[in-house]
């Protein structure tokens, strides 16, 4: 009976894994665009990316329910899946990140890569990855320094 209730378990997995595997998505959120100036000097250009992970407590709950092997054990996840998701905050394009200001240091990275401030074509992307359980949330920023 035990290994039953294994083999049935680990097809369980392997079909989730599966699934996981063909569900995905990433979507881009907002660009901005900015003209280029080059008639105030040479250019030189920068890009700088930051991103966040984020977890679905839902999606996780889901296939723990799934492997969980009794009913106790079900009703357990459920408790746990409640509490996570009561701490977790974060932007509602993507799943709940752990870290509500991982964008915040964006200009000072700028600034670092252009010190004289002097910006021209700039462009930035905000992207969301979705896939089972897990989500990231991706800013790119181009542009180039008016040296």
């Amino acid at each position: 009976m035990t290994i039953r209730r294994s083999r049935r378990r680990g097809q369980a997995a392997l079909h989730l894994t599966s699934v996981f595997a063909l569900v995905g998505c990433a979507s881009m959120h907002n660009q901005q665009i900015a003209d280029i100036d080059s008639t105030r000097g040479a250019l030189s250009p920068f890009q700088i990316q930051v991103n966040a992970t984020g977890v679905s407590v839902h999606d996780g709950a889901a296939v723990a329910r799934t492997l969980a092997p009794n009913e106790a054990s079900r009703k357990q996840v459920s408790w746990i899946e409640t509490i996570l998701a009561l701490t977790q905050m974060g932007p509602q394009t993507g799943e709940p990140t752990f870290s509500d200001d991982w964008a915040d240091g964006l200009v000072t990275r700028i600034l670092k890569r252009c010190p004289s401030g002097q910006i021209t074509g700039l462009t930035t992307r905000r992207e969301a990855m979705k896939y089972p359980v897990i989500s990231g949330e991706l800013v790119t920023v181009k542009g180039y320094c008016i040296l």
